[in-house]
């Protein structure tokens, strides 16, 4: 009852918040509000099938809405928000048909300021898109729907790129916070027709190691480390120093542009203590795009996580039913119905432990509409 009231204030405040900065002076002050308020979003409507091995097999209807609106402040100053279906996972912005039709939860997915001081530097604060370059949307280290919380510089300058942070995991009362600091570097070039990205990042999880889930309010709402080494009484056998490396290369095959990509990450806490389960990595390709009406796209990769290779909270959450210890193929394609209008079909063919692990069959049907 309480949550749906929270809720019910938190659309009520960003309605009028919305119509604040549409009618009050210091929105038309320099200019007419249209060009200084952005308002965008998208839906997506899923069919899914999911079969694992010594359960039931699953079908489930689910959908996903996410509506934004941005502000110009002044020329260098933006500030943002987006609503979005889901509870608090922070890795799902689904919400599954069920429960005799009841309501579904809407929740605050980003609220942010972005400022540009100078030419090719941003900084951002608040609750914002994931900010890091990831090659071709891989999810090896991020599900496609995280949103970190926290302070980012980002830049870019010609060929080169870089983005670091200071991000919030857990804050607590009487005891010292979780706190993840990341940092990347990049370069991108074009020889020839052929566009080649290469990078590599570093990201510091503190406070995990010997702390239970109890000590992770979403965590120990789930009980479950989502691949993560616990021992014997439930605390986390190692922290999260991921060192990541990554690339692509991008040219045409028969006038249709495909990509070939690969992401590998060690956690190097985990190499300096106690689990030798620390290395993660993706390969795959992908062929065509989806800008235009009547066009498509093909994507393969496989992965391999072991299970202390990640933090487990924000790695994919489609592979193998989320989380790290898992293995497999993912094939996806799409197809550019009409404009903002498309199609996708994904398979996941994955098994839920690298070791004798079960068979995990997952199939994703989806129409998605952006506006």
């Amino acid at each position: 009852m309480i949550k749906s009231i929270k809720l019910k204030i938190a659309i009520a405040i960003f309605s009028l918040i919305s119509m604040t900065m549409t009618t009050s002076d210091y929105a038309l002050a320099d200019g007419s509000w249209t060009e200084r308020i952005k308002i965008n979003g998208d839906f997506r409507y899923r069919y899914e099938f999911t079969e694992q091995e010594a359960k039931d097999n699953r079908h489930r209807n689910r959908l996903r809405l996410r509506l934004g609106i941005h502000g110009k402040v002044n020329d260098n100053v933006e500030i943002g928000a987006m609503l979005a279906s889901g509870g608090e996972n922070p890795s799902s912005t689904n919400q599954t048909l069920d429960n005799q039709s009841t309501t579904k939860d809407i929740r605050l997915d980003q609220a942010y300021f972005a400022w540009k001081p100078l030419s090719g530097l941003a900084v951002k604060g608040g609750k914002f898109k994931n900010p890091f370059y990831r090659p071709v949307k891989s999810t090896l280290l991020w599900d496609a729907d995280i949103s970190p919380e926290g302070i980012v510089l980002q830049y870019k300058k010609s060929d080169f790129f870089a983005n670091a942070g200071f991000f919030y995991l857990e804050e607590r009362s009487q005891d010292d916070d979780s706190l993840m600091i990341g940092g990347q570097v990049g370069y991108q070039t074009k020889m020839s027709g052929t566009k080649l990205t290469v990078g590599t990042s570093f990201f510091d999880y503190t406070e995990i190691k010997g702390r239970p889930l109890s000590d992770f309010d979403f965590l120990d709402d789930e009980d479950n480390s989502f691949g993560n080494t616990l021992n014997a009484d439930g605390n986390f056998v190692t922290d999260y120093r991921e060192w990541e490396v990554f690339g692509k290369v991008t040219f045409k095959v028969g006038g249709m542009p495909l990509s070939l990509f690969a992401d590998y990450v060690i956690n190097t806490a985990a190499v300096d203590e106690v689990s030798d389960d620390d290395t993660a990595y993706l390969v795959g390709f992908k062929m065509g795009t989806t800008k235009k009406p009547d066009s498509w796209d093909f994507r393969y990769d496989y992965r391999r996580v072991e299970s202390d290779a990640v933090f487990g909270t924000f790695s994919d959450s489609d592979t193998a039913g989320g989380g790290t210890d898992v293995k497999g193929h993912r094939f996806n394609f799409g197809y550019h119905i009409a404009k903002g209008w498309k199609f996708a079909f994904t398979y996941f063919m994955n098994d839920k432990g690298l070791e004798n692990g079960l068979d995990y069959n997952r199939v994703q049907v989806d129409l998605k509409f952006k506006f």
